[in-house]
């Protein structure tokens, strides 16, 4: 049905929007680069095609169209969002953030460009921005609980952890199931010495992910903090059995086992030690 010769600029427009939600990109371009040969002016064509582009993975051309449908009507939010997503993916810092910001700019309520800006801040080190920017996102859009999580790794970076904590416990009410929630929260309370907190959340994730082998380590490693040697031992041999590499996971926070005892005043049993030291 969408295949016959169309004469009018519109109809090439209207089958290309056709062609792209049937994920037909090629045919999708087609008709737009029609629509431009017919009205170089056409700037929904170019951010049309730049989508088409982009969902190709051809992002130079996808830039180029965004950049024209700009060009052609300045005040294309959605344009300068769609450019800024590339760049961001991109590690162009500076210039997707610009977008962003001449998204919201244009679009006070665009919750999206409010948030990926934010992402950006946390990023590179802006925590105070990243977060005005994740409160805006949450006023937006009070219920999400990945802007809560986004917002805590930003306090968590910042070293305000109670209000991480608080930031990841809202999250997990919205969402009992957001396993790297829990993860994350495990590890503020590790940074604030509350161990046993750390091992209810990876009790958490272990409950909801099972073969995520990597946690009864890291458990294990945090029974060692209180002194639960019998646990440890447990969650220790069941992760090395299933290959995961005990000994370089311990060092990567410890220097050795004597560092390990030093800074937590803590003897281990012989028997852990020895599965923890390098030879």
């Amino acid at each position: 049905m969408l295949t016959h010769k169309l004469n009018d600029t519109e109809s090439y427009y209207k089958r290309g929007i056709a062609y792209y939600e049937k994920r037909e990109y090629d045919k999708a371009i087609a008709d737009f680069s029609e629509v431009i040969k017919r009205n170089p002016d056409h700037a929904d064509a170019y951010y049309k095609r730049g989508n088409a582009y982009c969902d190709e993975i051809d992002y130079d051309k996808a830039i180029a169209d965004y950049t024209k449908a700009i060009e052609l009507r300045p005040d294309y939010a959605e344009a300068y969002y769609k450019r800024g997503r590339i760049y961001a993916e991109d590690d162009a810092y500076d210039k997707a953030i610009a977008d962003f910001s001449m998204t919201t700019e244009l679009e006070p309520e665009h919750a999206n460009a409010h948030g990926y800006r934010a992402d950006l801040y946390r990023d590179i080190g802006e925590y105070g921005k990243a977060i005005e920017g994740y409160n805006m996102e949450m006023k937006l859009r009070p219920g999400d609980p990945t802007v809560y999580y986004n917002r805590g790794n930003t306090y968590s970076k910042k070293g305000e952890y109670d209000k991480a904590i608080e930031d990841f416990s809202k999250a997990l009410r919205l969402h009992p199931e957001f396993t790297e929630a829990y993860t994350k929260r495990a590890v503020v309370y590790i940074q604030i010495g509350k161990f046993n907190r750390a091992i209810e959340d990876y009790d958490k994730v272990l409950k909801l992910e099972p073969k995520s082998i990597i946690f009864y380590a890291a458990r294990g490693i945090m029974s060692l903090h209180i002194e639960e040697w019998e646990s440890a031992k447990l969650d220790l041999i069941f992760a090395r059995n299933l290959r995961v590499d005990i000994i370089n996971i311990f060092h990567t926070v410890y220097e050795n086992v004597t560092d390990f005892e030093v800074k937590n005043n803590v003897q281990l049993p012989e028997d852990i030690a020895i599965m923890l030291r390098r030879w």
